[in-house]
């Protein structure tokens, strides 16, 4: 974990790292999973990281406690705050709710260019996964459900499905690293065939097939998150489509 910190950051010229900086590296670290919960942020090894004072890193690290990637205790180090199943079950709840209000949304508001968008997204998608650059898909999946959450026309509901969005890229990034070697293929082709749905939905701004399509998704997204961390999925998560 120390040298996960201690990695250089990439050489700059005449670009001075400030605190942003260190707080965006930092957080992609984080939802990457390069950082894993528990990991202790140690100021002397981020200071000699990112070749900086103090002053940022400390800057950077109030930063993640307050997008609650990170957690302090009184005269102890920051660490990357655990993934509780507590955490997860509570996620769950609320991502199956929001994300399927965003999609039957987004199925009747979205324009014919939003969903080319959206497929072009799905296309880099499938490259990165030939390529098992894990970095690359969260990223890719990121823009995909954005995209969707735009076309739903309504800004608090994405502002709060993006903020969910958030947390479960660091799930998403814990499933695609337990899967590398083994089952990839697979995964790849069925989270394809989920994307797929998706659009084809959204195309037909079919509001009816896409509430069931978007409660398969957050199923298909729990069973492998739970089976990845080789723990059953909770009795009180096996629930039947809201449809």
């Amino acid at each position: 974990m120390n040298k996960l910190l201690a990695k250089k950051m990439p050489k700059t010229t005449a670009k001075k790292i400030l605190g942003e900086d260190i707080y965006r590296a930092l957080k992609e670290d984080i939802l990457n999973a390069d950082l894993p919960p528990g990991t202790v942020l140690d100021e002397a090894k981020l200071m000699s990281r990112f070749g900086v004072s103090r002053t940022p890193i400390r800057e950077a690290i109030r930063r993640l406690i307050s997008s609650d990637l990170v957690g302090m205790e009184p005269h102890r180090s920051a660490y990357v705050k655990a993934l509780t199943f507590e955490d997860i079950g509570e996620f769950f709840e609320a991502y199956q709710l929001t994300q399927r209000l965003v999609f039957i949304l987004s199925a009747d508001r979205i324009t014919g260019k939003q969903v080319e968008t959206i497929t072009k997204i799905e296309k880099n998608i499938a490259i990165a996964f030939r390529k098992q650059n894990i970095k690359e898909i969260r990223k890719l999946n990121d823009q995909f459900y954005a995209m969707v959450a735009i076309g739903c026309s309504n800004k608090y509901l994405q502002e709060h499905y993006i903020k969910l969005r958030e947390f479960s890229s660091r799930l998403s990034a814990v499933i695609h690293k337990s899967l590398i070697g083994e089952d990839w293929d697979s995964h790849a082709e069925s989270l394809q065939q989920d994307h797929d749905e998706i659009i084809l939905a959204l195309a037909r701004k079919d509001c009816q097939a896409i509430g069931g399509i978007s409660d398969q998704d957050v199923l298909l997204f729990r069973q492998k998150l739970y089976r990845a961390l080789e723990r059953p999925v909770p009795e009180s998560a096996r629930f039947d489509a809201l449809n």
